[in-house]
C-alpha cells in the first residue's frame, strides 16, 4: 500500500530495489513503534490492575465537604449572600442573574468572585486550617457550630418562613 501511495517520490527508476527498501525500512519501524506502544499501554495497565486498591465502602473513602459553608453564607452582605446561594447553592445561570440585577456578566463575575473570597475569610475565621485550602476535606464539628472567638455559628437559618 505504501508503495503505491508514494510511487510519485520514486525520482530514478534504476534505483527503483533502494527506494523500495526504504519505504519498506519505514514501514517495518512504523510497525514495531506502534507495537511497542501497545505493549507498553498493556503492562501499564496490568500494573495500575495489580497496585489499585479496591475500598469496601467507597463512600467512606471520600472527602468530607465543610458543612460550615452554606451556615456562614448568612454572616456575608445580604448582596454576597445571595449571589453564591443563587449561583453556587442554587445553581442558577448567571446569565438569568445578571439579567435580574441588571447587571453585565462581567460585572456579576467580578461580584461573585469578591462574594466567594468574603465566603472563603469566613471559613477560615470561622473553621480554621481544615479550609486553607479548599473546604473538601473537612475537620471541624457538624453543622451548627459555634466559633466563640469569632462570635461565629454555621447555623443554617431557615429562609422560607
Amino acid at each position: 500500500m505504501r508503495v503505491l501511495a508514494r510511487k510519485d517520490q520514486l525520482r530514478e527508476v534504476d534505483r527503483m530495489d533502494a527506494w523500495l527498501y526504504a519505504v519498506l525500512r519505514s514501514a517495518l519501524n512504523d510497525h514495531y513503534r506502534k507495537s511497542g506502544r501497545f505493549s507498553r499501554l498493556i503492562d501499564a495497565v496490568a500494573l495500575e490492575a495489580q497496585s489499585a486498591v479496591v475500598a469496601d465502602d467507597p463512600v467512606e473513602d471520600m472527602d468530607v465537604i465543610c458543612e460550615c459553608v452554606k451556615g456562614l453564607v448568612t454572616e456575608l452582605r445580604p448582596t454576597d449572600a445571595e449571589l453564591i446561594r443563587r449561583i453556587d447553592i442554587d445553581n442558577d445561570d448567571r446569565a438569568a442573574v445578571a439579567a435580574e440585577l441588571g447587571l453585565r456578566p462581567g460585572t456579576l463575575n467580578v461580584r461573585l468572585h469578591r462574594a466567594r473570597a468574603a465566603l472563603g475569610d469566613a471559613l477560615l475565621a470561622h473553621c480554621g486550617p481544615c479550609c486553607r485550602h479548599g473546604f473538601d476535606d473537612c475537620s471541624c464539628s457538624p453543622p451548627g457550630c459555634e466559633h466563640p472567638v469569632e462570635a461565629t455559628d454555621c447555623q443554617v437559618e431557615d429562609t422560607a418562613s
